[in-house]
């Protein structure tokens, strides 16, 4: 079985080998070549290398610490660090480790020729001097994700050592790390990955990821196949049924990946790196972590080519073929590439260590070809590739005012300066694809929530109300860093230059200590401490999308609804809702604005004359309806298009139960259950097949539809509701 990749703006712009003309319009698909595909067995042949590590790891104390500074050193290896620079770094490891760097670096030149990857930079200008002195958990729920995963979980392991302040790690991206102490007791991390509901490949990547993890000395908690998924609920009262509300559903996920927290002692951990399904440097999230933020984030950032957003669809051998035969032009990368293809050693371990840095280096080389395609690509366009913030539903600057897609990316003033001086801004919100938090509010008992709607509080997202019970809590310190930026597609190099929305470019980290930048941002977290205002943009009703004309002012000290959350915490939760008397009106179904209105009731004599016979015309709806009560006839509701049925009931025999199917436009059809036990269809071909299309909604229109006691104990006596020429809404009325 094959697996599709999505498409990266790498492999969107790369494929200049062979194409002839730039681009003359907004046509994505000029920029979308044959997509690569990785077979599931060739995942599954990692995942046993993997587990061969993790089990080599296993035997004992001294082969786990080998099997680690093997898997250390093979991550130094990896793009953007030269080949050049990790050989160095590689030559000085123990001889029990040594043993094992041949497999170590084959599995991540495996892993990493699986993937696609932005370009990040070998010497990224970030701070050493916290690294290892903190204890981290690195958290994320992942979904369908499967074409990110082998870049996901290497970057994933490099941000680990890091933070861990590995030495060899940490050399290859800075010239002298001979000052970072890291104490015993410190510099632990661990990651934490719920995943559920996937239908591709993520589920079997994220196995080769805890056993990579692992095998490299990193405790992970590994869920994949998680029982959570978004449920879908009736209403006691009408019987529709409807979908968990999004944001409910958001926080189970992320309280599901925090659960090592929630059940460690306190002071476990430190901080919290929530990590989205992105595109990231690991060396730029580790900048995060000095920032000694409570919250703090970068800019994420999606790719559109005109008036067209970019996508993922996958990648072809062909064209990955392509590329390695493209010579590279950085000489020292080819330089190695070619060394190691010509190196002879009779020793068969010598061989074996030849063919692995063999295969890394072509990995180098296929990543600089590709780089260098992508930027001539983008060059020589017409209309070029744009970069446009993403998050700006979540984010909110200094005045508590949302980030905007457009050029200044924010009102307020400070932060405008901050951005375009590649200043780490403070902010009131932020998530943008990354964040770093603080575990102290999360250990003492909070967590990601929905909005209390029903108390009056702003409907928005998860990410929103954390910064806003942060900031209830006293966690007041939240900025962006400018300098940290993921994104939904790969990159090229101008990504680190300057960005659409009044974003500098990237600033080095003694750069900010040097010019006031710290020290600036530690002066409006002061200033700014009493300010509890900001912006709340909520959810549109009844849908999954945010009311822009809705936004209000809201001040956070007015009502804290952060107490009233923790509260109910404490409390039992509440038995499921058993209504006390039937409802025995159920409805409308449908679009009741539209179509004239029609009520049977007084036709049928309030249940005296029983439902006889029915008679419909139907297609992609119910078009008409005509009840037939005892002698009497309702007149026939609504139009006459569609093909003609109907359906006779006996003497005696009443309709006990009711499935209807409608959207926000008509009613679709409707499965009736006699007190004979019959099973009555009312629809179109389509409908009686069960095919029906996207965003139909279902209702059990029985009266206590959720109540086994009452099960037949009431019958349908008439209809009512609004018609044109289809039905546009139905309301059952029962006995």
């Amino acid at each position: 079985m094959k697996t599709p990749y999505r498409l990266s703006l790498v492999f969107l712009l790369a494929w200049t080998a062979w194409a002839s003309e730039p681009l003359e319009g907004e046509d994505l698909s000029f920029f979308v070549p044959g997509i690569p595909r990785v077979e599931t067995e060739d995942v599954i042949k990692l995942l046993g290398q993997a587990r061969a590590l993790h089990n080599k790891a296993s035997e004992s104390p001294a082969t786990a610490q080998a099997v680690a500074t093997a898997l250390s050193v093979a991550v130094v290896t990896l793009p953007p660090v030269p080949l050049y620079r990790a050989l160095r770094l590689a030559k000085d490891i123990p001889a029990d480790a040594q043993k094992y760097l041949p497999a170590a670096v084959d599995l991540l030149a495996g892993i990493r020729s699986s993937a696609i990857a932005p370009a990040c930079l070998d010497r990224p200008g970030i701070p050493h001097t916290t690294a290892g002195q903190f204890k981290y958990l690195i958290a994320a729920n992942l979904f369908n994700c499967e074409a990110i995963m082998p870049y996901w979980t290497l970057e994933v392991l490099r941000l680990a050592l890091l933070l861990q302040g590995d030495q060899r790690v940490l050399s290859a991206f800075f010239h002298n790390t001979s000052s970072v102490h890291v104490p015993p007791e410190k510099g632990l991390t661990h990651i934490s990955i719920y995943e559920s509901g996937s239908t591709d490949n993520t589920a079997l990547w994220l196995q080769v990821a805890e056993a990579l993890w692992t095998a490299a000395g990193i405790r992970s908690f590994v869920v994949t196949n998680g029982s959570l998924t978004r449920q879908t609920l009736m209403d006691p009262y009408n019987g529709k049924f409807y979908k968990q509300h999004r944001i409910q559903f958001l926080a189970k996920l992320r309280n599901a990946a925090l659960e090592p927290l929630y059940g460690a002692p306190r002071g476990a951990y430190d901080y919290v790196y929530f990590i989205n399904d992105v595109f990231f440097c690991a060396a730029d999230l580790f900048r995060l972590s000095h920032l000694k933020a409570d919250i703090a984030c970068g800019l994420d950032f999606e790719v559109w080519v005109g008036g067209k957003k970019g996508r993922m669809p996958g990648v072809t051998q062909r064209f990955r073929r392509n590329l390695l035969s493209t010579p590279a032009t950085v000489a020292t990368t080819a330089a190695v590439a070619a060394a190691a293809a010509k190196a002879k050693n009779s020793s068969s371990a010598a061989s074996v260590w030849h063919a692995a840095m063999k295969r890394m280096s072509e990995v180098h080389l296929e990543e600089s070809a590709r780089q260098a395609a992508a930027d001539a690509r983008t060059q020589a366009a017409k209309i070029k590739p744009r970069y446009e913030f993403y998050d700006a539903w979540v984010s909110r600057d200094l005045g508590g005012n949302p980030f905007a897609k457009v050029d200044p990316i924010t009102p307020d003033t400070r932060t405008i300066d901050g951005l375009h001086r590649g200043w780490p801004i403070p902010v009131k919100c932020c998530w943008n694809g990354a964040a770093v938090m603080s575990a102290i509010p999360l250990a003492n008992g909070l967590r990601f929530r929905a909005s209390l709607v029903e108390d009056g509080e702003c409907d928005i997202s998860e990410c929103s109300l954390i910064c806003e019970d942060y900031r209830r809590l006293g966690a007041k310190r939240v900025a962006v860093d400018p300098s940290v930026r993921v994104a939904y597609l790969p990159w090229t190099k101008e990504f680190h230059g300057k960005l659409p929305g009044g974003v500098g470019a990237k600033v080095p980290w003694v750069h900010l200590e040097r010019n006031g930048g710290l020290t600036e941002l530690e002066k409006q977290w002061s200033d700014t401490q009493g300010c509890m205002s900001v912006q709340c943009i909520p959810l549109r009703r009844g849908t999954e999308e945010a009311d822009i004309h809705s936004f209000r002012v809201i001040d956070l000290a007015a009502n804290n609804y952060t107490h009233m959350f923790l509260e109910q915490l404490k409390q039992p939760p509440y038995p499921p809702f058993e209504p006390q008397s039937c409802n025995q009106i159920m409805g409308p179904y449908g679009a009741t604005n539209d179509g004239s209105a029609f009520d049977d009731l007084s036709i049928s004599l309030w249940g005296e004359n029983p439902i006889q016979r029915v008679t419909y015309t139907a297609n992609s709806t119910l078009n008409s309806l005509q009840v037939h009560y005892g002698t009497a006839s309702a007149p026939a509701h609504g139009g006459s298009a569609g093909d003609p049925g109907s359906f006779e009931l006996q003497p005696g025999e009443y309709i006990i139960s009711a499935l209807v199917h409608f959207d926000d436009t008509a009613v679709h059809g409707m499965v009736f259950g006699t007190s004979k036990r019959r099973s009555v269809t009312i629809g179109g071909q389509n409908y009686t097949m069960g095919i029906l299309p996207r965003g139909v909604s279902k209702a059990i229109a029985t009266p206590c539809p959720g109540a086994s006691a009452h099960v037949g104990r009431y019958y349908l006596i008439a209809f009512a509701g609004t018609a044109d020429k289809v039905m546009r809404s139905l309301t059952l009325i029962w006995s």
